[in-house]
């Protein structure tokens, strides 16, 4: 019975050794250019996390400056573009004073546009991403049945 089994174990492994002398010789061709591509990839994704790190570390800048205004209570350094003025938001401050999202609406708001435009660009980063990956993968997985059909 051991014998039997040490034939089937051998047998299974000279199977799958051949089988991926087969893969080797017939598909490492094609697949070495998949793996090729996925590096560049990498590279992408890398560069899209730096941006994205870089973001959030201006958005917590931001966020911080903005906690020191609203503690400080000093209403002409908020950076407020609005009509009018200072004036406006000393109407406005015992709101305010209470609810700190809406005191950070008005504050440093040439920042917070700047900031809000790099989200965009991250945003569309993301998706461009995203959008290439789906579309590579779906143009390799055609190409990768289209071989596998003809060598068949």
């Amino acid at each position: 019975m051991y014998a039997w089994l040490s034939k089937m174990i051998t047998g299974s492994g000279n199977f799958i050794a051949q089988q991926g002398e087969l893969f080797k010789t017939f598909l490492g061709n094609d697949l070495k250019y998949h793996l090729i591509e996925h590096e560049s990839f990498r590279e992408i994704l890398k560069n899209r996390d730096d941006i994205k790190t870089q973001f959030m570390k201006q958005e917590k800048n931001l966020l911080d400056k903005k906690e020191k205004l609203f503690r400080s209570k000093e209403l002409s350094k908020w950076g407020y573009q609005g009509d009018g003025g200072v004036k406006e938001i000393e109407s406005k401050y015992d709101k305010l004073s209470k609810i700190k999202d809406a005191a950070f609406t008005y504050m440093l708001q040439n920042e917070t546009r700047e900031l809000e435009v790099k989200r965009e660009h991250l945003s569309f980063f993301t998706n461009q991403c995203l959008e290439e990956t789906r579309r590579i993968g779906r143009d390799d997985g055609k190409l990768l049945i289209d071989h596998f059909i003809q060598m068949s």
